[in-house]
């Protein structure tokens, strides 16, 4: 008991120290969540079409993948946040590119045919790639308190200061 006390009180002090960064911790929550829901929807329209062998959903998911990972990550973020949250940043950044980038070659446009057996890797690696994407969010889940992340709609600060 006293063991867990100990631990629970660690975790409120590092809450604490991170509150005034912690519009950087949600940021990165959105990215990290944005790029995971983005695989699962990718993933499912991949499966779609190998059920139902739609080149169409093949030819718009190669016209939409990512050419570079350039503007991933806004740069002011990464370099303002706390290092060991630009890194997890980082991280997700070059999980959800290395998915992305193989979908332009599932339609060859060249020959205007679909590349069927290339759809199967690409969602196990996106199954893969989520549960990545999930750990690294593990990391910061418990970060800010929830009471201080659930408060109503933000309003200047400046705004509850007397004269």
């Amino acid at each position: 008991m006293l063991t867990r006390q100990s631990i629970d009180d660690d975790r409120k002090t590092r809450q604490i120290e991170l509150l005034p960064k912690a519009h950087f911790i949600f940021d990165v929550q959105y990215h990290l969540n944005k790029w995971l829901k983005d695989i699962t929807d990718i993933n499912s329209k991949l499966k779609k079409s190998i059920e139902t062998k739609d080149i169409d959903i093949l030819k718009e998911l190669a016209e939409k993948a990512l050419k570079s990972p350039k503007g991933l990550i806004d740069r002011f973020s990464y370099e303002k946040s706390p290092t060991w949250l630009s890194e997890i940043l980082l991280a997700g950044a070059q999980y959800y590119y290395s998915y992305h980038a193989p979908l332009n070659s599932v339609w060859i446009e060249r020959e205007q045919r679909p590349f069927w057996e290339l759809a199967p890797d690409i969602i196990e690696r996106g199954e893969e790639y989520s549960y990545h994407l999930k750990n690294l969010l593990s990391y910061i889940d418990h970060a800010v308190p929830e009471s201080y992340a659930e408060a109503p709609a933000r309003i200047s600060d400046s705004k509850f200061l007397s004269e």
